[in-house]
């Protein structure tokens, strides 16, 4: 188990290099946060495109483990490569992820044009076989198998939403960084408890794939938090923020997947229930409204602890405690 810290280490060594040189880069760019009057409370210009030290630190995070470790070898070599050509998909996903996020933080994208970016991402990995193929029911010895196009249109739903709901949480210094390390740890713990439940080895295998993934975004995020912690030098951006909530989203999918245990749909739940619950009330409120559900207000949850009279620091410590609060409880979920 605790050779794919490996992942981790690398991930996270990765993006705290790589981070000053993305400062620069998007200072040069002119692609900068400005400040306003209302939700963006910094006082300075802050560069953006952190998405460009993310992605390189998630695809070196996980290629060291599985490269470079028996177990991640073992994975790639299972069943003459298959999970490994599997694999091969996640990049032109977080391509597609990375440039969209690029251009968007530079000259804004339409929200549609945008939307069907994300959607195309989470098809791409979906197709390749990370979705959710069945589920595990209490007094049902095996799973319950999904009907295909179901499990297709659920898990590309799963993925796109909670792709733009970390991007929604991306509103104080060291949110989603904070956010990405708590569920990428707790995610990779899960995946561990999970793959005990599973009968064969098939599924083994596959749920022990979201471990590298895990510790891959909680080394990112680890690694790019030394500069987006209060007084932020440099923001996640669109690219950035995007391409954690996504791989964590697919990571979840990877984890209960194969079913295995009648808890483990709660896992996912759990351990992005801040951002989960946050997206969710944000579309139900915009709906109500009859507003764009792209359109950015000031009523997300971190906004109200701080209208509630929280500190940024202070709203920062306790969502990072809610967070580590559904974590336990995710692993109680993966273990039982």
């Amino acid at each position: 188990m605790w050779t794919w810290g490996m992942a981790l280490v690398v991930a996270a060594g990765m993006a705290w290099i790589l981070t000053p040189f993305t400062r620069l880069l998007a200072e040069r760019a002119g692609a900068v946060d400005r400040p306003d009057r209302d939700r963006k409370k910094h006082r300075r210009l802050v560069p953006l495109w952190g998405g460009v030290a993310i992605f390189p630190a998630l695809i070196l995070g996980a290629i060291s483990v599985l490269f470079w470790t028996p177990a991640g070898r073992e994975l790639l070599q299972y069943q003459q490569g298959l999970f490994g050509y599997r694999l091969l998909w996640i990049v032109p996903a977080w391509t597609v992820l990375l440039v969209t996020g690029l251009i968007d933080d530079k000259i804004r994208i339409p929200p549609k044009v945008k939307l069907l970016m994300h959607i195309l991402a989470a098809a791409c990995v979906t197709v390749a076989g990370f979705r959710l193929h069945s589920l595990a029911w209490f007094g049902h010895d095996e799973p319950i198998q999904l009907w295909t196009w179901f499990s297709l249109l659920i898990s590309i739903g799963w993925i796109t939403f909670m792709t733009n709901a970390f991007n929604f949480i991306d509103g104080l210094d060291g949110l989603a960084v904070g956010q990405a390390v708590i569920s990428g740890l707790g995610l990779a713990l899960a995946a561990w408890l999970l793959s005990l439940h599973q009968g064969d080895l098939a599924g083994q295998m596959y749920t022990r794939l979201a471990i590298p993934i895990g510790c891959a975004v909680a080394g990112a995020g680890l690694g790019f938090w030394r500069y987006n912690r209060t007084p932020a030098k440099i923001f996640l951006g669109d690219a950035g923020s995007t391409l954690l909530g996504f791989t964590l989203a697919m990571g979840m999918l990877m984890a209960v997947g194969r079913g295995g245990s009648p808890w483990g749909p709660l896992v996912p739940l759990l351990l992005l229930a801040w951002p989960l619950t946050d997206a969710s009330m944000a579309v139900w409120r915009r709906w109500k409204r009859r507003e764009p559900i792209s359109k950015a207000d000031h009523r997300h949850l971190h906004h109200r602890l701080l209208d509630q009279g929280f500190t940024p620091g202070a709203a920062v410590a306790f969502i990072r405690t809610m967070g580590l609060i559904g974590t336990v409880l995710a692993l109680v979920a993966a273990w039982v």
